[in-house]
């Protein structure tokens, strides 16, 4: 079984989701409640045939920040997970990758070996489940996609939710101090390394640009 998480405004969610499910997949969704979204919503929920369990939690959006908004609802939606650990492994989605099909072969053992072999030692203490696996653009990972197995998601996700607030806020402010301002992948770098996961090159992955509902960017 795996599980597939998606976050944040639901804007120009489409079918390239669907190679992704079948019904040895369950699906978790943490949304915000708009006028604009409730469409994507109702699209959303009609996913729910191609899988086993589809589960959708919506609630008004608590940041007008877009990156605390969207790394807010991410937490939401895995500590939504009653049962983290029954998955052999959890893909992180975003709804409006721009492509009608995304190639993608998992076989994240073989990236794994690959970046021990090359970085030998850096990784020698570290195990396949202490990593995310994901597109690496330069030193930061593209937070729209990636791969991670149960252990790996507990370490960045779940805690308390005034702690994981709270931690948040201290790393933005650090980045603003050494930045002024910066993309949010590196926030997201930033806070799955400083969790103890590693960041792993995904081999197979190739992630599409994004599509731009009435020039809005969800989150």
């Amino acid at each position: 079984m795996k599980a597939i998480i998606l976050s944040g405004f639901l804007f120009d969610l489409s079918d390239n989701i669907n190679p992704f499910l079948d019904k040895d997949t369950d699906l978790y969704i943490h949304t915000w409640n708009s006028s604009e979204n409730l469409r994507w919503i109702n699209k959303a929920r009609r996913l729910k045939k191609y899988v086993n369990n589809f589960e959708i939690h919506i609630e008004d959006k608590k940041f007008d920040n877009k990156l605390f908004s969207y790394i807010y609802s991410t937490y939401k939606v895995v500590n939504n997970i009653k049962d983290i650990d029954q998955y052999e492994y959890i893909i992180k989605f975003k709804p409006n990758l721009d492509a009608i099909r995304i190639k993608y072969r998992l076989c994240l053992q073989e990236s794994f070996n690959k970046a021990k072999v090359q970085t030998r030692p850096l990784l020698s203490d570290k195990n396949i489940d202490d990593c995310f696996f994901g597109s690496i653009y330069y030193k930061t990972l593209d937070e729209r996609l990636f791969t991670g197995f149960p252990k790996s998601f507990r370490k960045v996700f779940i805690m308390p939710e005034n702690e994981f607030i709270n931690k948040s806020i201290k790393l933005n402010n650090k980045l603003l101090e050494k930045y002024k301002d910066y993309e949010g992948s590196i926030f997201w770098t930033e806070l799955i390394e400083s969790s103890g996961v590693e960041i792993i090159q995904d081999l197979n992955l190739k992630i599409p640009n994004n599509k731009n509902f009435n020039n809005k960017v969800g989150y």
